[in-house]
């Protein structure tokens, strides 16, 4: 497949709407400006792998250079929700085909030649991958699984980067090499640019305002009755052990809600207390009688 020319990237217009959208749609610009290129993978799941990456931090493009097998239908059945991704993928037969519209080609490796090629850690590149995108497309090249990239595909390429693993075990899935590079890559567009994120805040009814004092000093009237209830204080002060209680709960920072619910349940002790002292009092008394 010949793939289309892209010409660089346009330089970002003046815009009369608000700047989070600006910069939302910036931010998106430039992570579309990352092409994901897949040099003879051999394992159709590896590239649904890749494919759900790139869904989760924001990238679109991937080419794939001589692949062993691709089938979009069954990429999609493992990576789902991902047709936009995989009905725009390109295939191509050389690699220099698929980099030749890129400004930048930068090749994912586990380890480092001997060559003085440029190299660095994810963090790092990602921060200067996304200042070079303003030039043009960025490609991030991931070689074959059981292999690597060899060394005429490292000789196109302009530097490397590299995944700091642990040296006795140092080999990574495709998959998750994607995801560590792709995650980073995300996180340096964040620090220059708004993206839409998904809400982490949780749901409106689990967000409850702060306890007052009156209500911690309500609360811990009870919690005194319901430990009393349970014989923790005999033998010592109540102050003391309530004083470490207070320091416990104070350190936890409760809401409201999440006060009431222990409340509740300081309440349901000094109840059933009651209620099993009745009892043995009344056996008692059957038992004398």
């Amino acid at each position: 497949m010949t793939p289309a020319n892209a010409d660089s990237p346009d330089p970002i217009q003046p815009d009369s709407r608000v700047p989070e959208a600006i910069d939302k749609q910036a931010g998106q610009a430039v992570l579309g400006r990352f092409v994901v290129v897949l040099y003879q993978p051999q394992d159709l799941v590896n590239i649904a792998l890749v494919v759900r990456a790139m869904k989760n931090m924001g990238l679109t493009r991937l080419r794939l250079v001589s692949p062993a097998v691709f089938n979009a239908y069954r990429v999609t059945g493992i990576a789902h929700d991902t047709h936009e991704i995989v009905d725009a993928a390109e295939l191509f037969d050389e690699f220099d085909e698929a980099v030749a519209d890129v400004v930048r080609v930068v090749a994912m490796t586990a380890r480092r030649r001997a060559s003085k090629q440029v190299w660095s850690e994810p963090a790092a590149a990602a921060e200067k991958l996304v200042s070079s995108s303003e030039e043009g497309h960025i490609a991030l090249v991931f070689g074959r699984e059981d292999r690597g990239l060899p060394n005429e595909i490292l000789d196109r390429c302009h530097e490397s980067v590299c995944i700091p693993t642990n040296p006795d075990h140092p080999s990574l899935n495709l998959g998750q090499a994607a995801m560590v590079i792709l995650y980073e890559v995300r996180q340096a567009v964040r620090r220059s640019f708004d993206l839409d994120e998904r809400d982490l805040s949780g749901k409106t009814r689990d967000q409850a305002p702060a306890a007052t004092s009156a209500e911690l000093e309500e609360f811990f009237g009870v919690w005194e009755q319901a430990m009393d209830a349970l014989g923790m204080f005999r033998g010592v002060e109540p102050v003391t052990k309530m004083r470490s209680y207070r320091r416990i709960l104070k350190r936890s920072e409760p809401d409201r809600r999440e006060l009431r619910l222990m409340e509740a349940t300081a309440w349901r002790i000094v109840h059933f207390a009651t209620r099993t002292e009745a009892r043995i009092r009344d056996q008692i008394k059957k038992e004398i009688g």
